[in-house]
This record gives structure tokens, sequence and C-alpha cells, in this order.
């Protein structure tokens, strides 16, 4: 950290004690500077245990990889995390806040409002990563991913001898793996004549998604006139087929691939075989979708951002940075719910999912501190090696979605819990196994079809969470996770495979002794 000594000026004393006791005065005012709430370093906000001694900058894992590369001319994907971000004054911190403020919807602001008071609405972490390490670390690495404020950091796409030099950059702190998992799908044959269900007293036509509202039991806000309406959603996926006839009711006010970095977040329509966004239709759909007698979501009035993260088919690697940028984005648009049915697993361990570790669990912790309600699934991987949750469903205070079946039996393949540090996992859980979802093919734009998984457990829990938003507009992310919470089914008696049970929609509008009279 530079010294604040331009930043000060020093008046002559008229007598020789009364200079030795401003001295020490000033001297005294440096240290508290530098090492209280003046000048900020990142290491401070993201790494307390970060001191001066000389450590490898290069994480074991990363290490590792370079040590597994056949070709020195591939490239890696790397975290390069910076020391911190160039402020050297409260002048400039004071002038850094006024310019970040300025760019916040107001929307945003008022989100941040409900957890934060005024004078924190803006903090150390929004402040941008200083430009002057980012354009000199440019021409030193092949590409440029994503730059990430809240992490202070940057993706980059780098060969084995250009991770050496950076190694060698003094502003850098740290360089580690963008990590990736594989996300498995699992689907069902049912035919829609299996999947219909007798409708009970309701205005609106469900369906076959009649089963996955009515076992969370939505009908009674919808009933109440509950949908949805101006509360936020982003929802974090693959791309959207947004000319499907299930999203015509459907209000986008903003949409970005983070992968390709345009504005573009359907599939490639000039390849004929490209299906990438298949999974993110399905989930939006189970959230927001609206085509009376074939599917309605919970949220179906909802104003949707639509973050493209994924690109890739099939069982192809979703990497965790596009992440990070799609929820730091999303919050600063004034998301109020974000929905992610995607996880990270490949290089973590076990240990590494206590809640604070994981790149993306950190970015999910710190988007609820700002108000947001994070919804992730928590995986389909109990039957698998991995056998545990994924991240960012480790959170702490993230709300990981489990899921069952229509008679309420757990689904063989959801994830359990507990986290590394032993706390109960999944939260809650909503159907899982054959969903009714809005397909994605070549056939036309009024596909459905059944689905099973988390990720078509979590929409449904993230779209109950913005009907609770929109009856209760001064709720936090901790009071919507409590009411969910205390109003399941099994919330006297939670454990690591159902967490506190399936949602009552109703019964968390209301209050868990399910008072009679309106939810307003």
């Amino acid at each position: 950290m530079n010294s604040l000594e331009n930043a000060i000026k020093i008046e002559p004393s008229p007598h020789p004690r009364y200079s030795r006791l401003v001295m020490i005065g000033i001297i005294l005012c440096f240290v508290f500077l530098s090492t209280g709430s003046g000048t900020i370093t990142q290491e401070k906000i993201w790494d307390p245990t970060y001191t001066a001694i000389e450590v490898p900058k290069m994480s074991e894992r990363l290490q590792t990889e370079i040590l597994a590369l056949d070709d020195s001319k591939k490239t890696i994907n790397v975290w390069i995390y910076f020391r911190d971000k160039g402020i050297r004054s409260q002048a400039m911190l004071k002038r850094g806040y006024e310019d970040v403020r300025k760019g916040f919807r107001s929307h945003c602001l008022w989100r941040r409002g409900k957890v934060r008071n005024a004078p924190m609405l803006v903090d150390e972490h929004d402040l941008p990563v200083q430009a002057t390490y980012t354009e000199k670390l440019i021409p030193m690495v092949n590409r440029v991913r994503i730059v990430s404020r809240w992490l202070n950091a940057m993706s980059v796409e780098a060969t084995a001898a250009q991770i050496q030099e950076l190694e060698q950059v003094e502003y850098i702190r740290k360089l580690d793996l963008v990590v990736s998992f594989k996300r498995i799908e699992m689907s069902s044959s049912l035919s829609m004549a299996e999947e219909q269900s007798i409708q009970k007293n309701s205005s609106l036509d469900y369906g076959p998604s009649f089963t996955q509202l009515d076992q969370i039991n939505v009908l009674p806000l919808h009933a109440s006139g509950y949908s949805g309406q101006d509360v936020m959603v982003c929802m974090l996926d693959t791309g959207f087929r947004k000319s499907h006839e299930v999203f015509r009711h459907s209000r986008v006010i903003a949409e970005w691939d983070f992968v390709n970095a345009d504005g573009d977040v359907e599939q490639d329509m000039e390849e004929a075989e490209d299906f990438t966004d298949s999974h993110g239709t399905g989930t939006w759909s189970v959230l927001g979708g609206y085509r009376p007698g074939e599917l309605i979501g919970p949220a179906f009035n909802a104003d949707i951002i639509l973050g493209k993260t994924e690109t890739t088919r099939f069982e192809q690697p979703i990497e965790e940075d596009f992440w990070v940028a799609a929820i730091e984005w999303a919050e600063r648009l004034g998301a109020e719910v974000v929905s992610s049915s995607l996880g990270y697993t490949d290089w973590y361990t076990f240990t590494d999912l206590d809640g604070k570790t994981a790149v993306t669990t950190t970015a999910a912790n710190r988007a609820v501190s700002l108000g947001v309600v994070v919804v992730n699934a928590a995986g389909n991987e109990r039957d698998d090696l991995w056998g545990h949750i994924i991240a960012p469903a480790d959170g702490f205070d993230v709300i990981a979605v489990g899921a069952v079946d229509r008679i309420g039996r757990l689904a063989s393949f959801s994830s359990p819990g507990p986290t590394a540090d032993g706390r109960i996992k999944p939260d809650v859980c909503a159907l899982g196994v054959n969903d009714w979802v809005a397909g994605n093919s070549q056939d036309g734009t009024d596909v459905y079809l059944n689905g099973s998984g988390t990720s078509f457990a979590t929409p449904l829990v993230a779209g109950v969470a913005a009907l609770l938003l929109e009856a209760h507009r001064d709720w936090t992310p901790a009071q919507v996770r409590e009411a969910l919470t205390k109003s399941a089914d099994r919330s006297f008696s939670p454990n690591n495979d159902y967490g506190w049970g399936i949602i009552n929609a109703h019964l968390a509008a209301i209050g868990k002794k399910g008072k009679k009279g309106p939810i307003r």
C-alpha cells in the first residue's frame, strides 16, 4: 500500500516540541488509515488471512492442470485475483463510490435498502477493478473472458508459459483455475395424457402443469391475484428459446450472453443440431411460462432477466466465471430473485463446500447480502461418485432445492447434504420428477415434454419466492427463506435429504399458522 503523504499537507510548526507532536500525530493517523477504515485493500475484503509473506501465487489445482497439459500451446481458463483496487486516498474512495452509485438502477438501490443502511448501499466490492491492472495484462494472455468487481479478479485464457509470467506481476495476489462441472439431465417418456390432472376449483387452466403447482400449494395465491407482478427475476442458465409460445406473455427487461458477449441468448439457428437453449427454455417455462391449458408457472407475470452462462451441448462443462459475471450484472439491474439450475464440482472437494470457498458460492453470498433471493439446485449427484450437493447450493443464505416425485417421495438422484461445515442442505424441495416443461426442437415453438432433475424443482421454488416478494415488498432474503422453511412439510424435523421439506406457497405467504383473510 502506498503512503498518503501526497494527500496530507504538513504545515511547519512554530516550536520544535510541537513539531514532534505533529509528526507523532501524523504517524498515528497514517497507521490508522493503513490498517483501519482508510484506504481499501482487496485482500482485506476477500482474504483476511493475506499477509506480505511470500506465498505461491499459483494454486495447487492450477499447478496440477499445467503439469497435465500435453500441448504447450493449449490454453487454460484462469482466475487472476488482484491485491487491491488501486485506491490510494479517501478522496479517491469517495469519488469511486459516487461514480458507482450513479450507474445503479433505482430498483437495485431500493432492494439493497431493505438489508442495508443508506450509507452502506455501495461498498468497496462495487468499485471497478483497477483499469491499469487489466490493461497491462491484456497483451500477456490469449483472451480476457470476464472481469469481476465483487471478486476483484478477471478470468482469462492463458498458456502455461503466460501463467508463469503472470506469477511475476506484483499486483496479482493469486492465480487459480476456473472450475467446471458436467450437468446431468434426466427425462421421462411419459405421454401428455398420463400427465393430465383434474383441475380443482380454479379460474386458470393449468393443463399438465397443474400437478407441479398444486403440490406446493400455489393455486390459492393465484386465486388471490398474485402472479409475480413487478417482481424482477433473473434466470441463469443455458440459452432461452424466447420465441416459444409459452413466453408470449412474458416481459423480458434485459438479456445477455456472457459466453459470446452479445445480446442474443437464443441458440445459433444456423446450426441445425444446436439445442443449447433447451435447458434454459425448460427452467424458465417452469417459473414464468404462461400458456393456459398447457403450462403455467407460479410467477408468470414477473419481469424477467435472462443471463446465458453456458453455450455447450449435452454433457459439456459449464464455467463458473460466466455465472459470477451474470449474477453481478443481474444484481446491478435490480434483480430480486435469481433462479439457477447450474452448479460446480470439478476441482472442488467436499471440504470446499463450506459455504465460503467456491467462487460461485462467494458471489451468491454477496448477492444475498445485497437483498437478492438466490435459489439454486442442490444437484443430481446422489448416485454419482460426487454424492453431495453442488456449489453454490452450499452458500450460507442460498436456498438449495431438492427434488421429489408427485407423491412426495425423494427423487433417487436428488443430492443430499450436509455441507462440509455440518449445515442441513438442501433447504426445501419441490417436484423434480416428470415436470411439464417447454421443449426445444426443430419441430416448432409449441413443443412440451417431461423433464426431471433438481433443475426443474428449483424454478418452482424461485417462482414462489417471487410471489412472496409480491405479497410482502419489504421482505428480505432471510425472511423469504424463513417463510419457506417454516411452512414446509418437514419443518419440525428437517434432515439432509428433504431439508425442511416440500414448500407450501400459501402457508409461506400467510404464516405457518395459516391465518385467514387477505395476505396484504
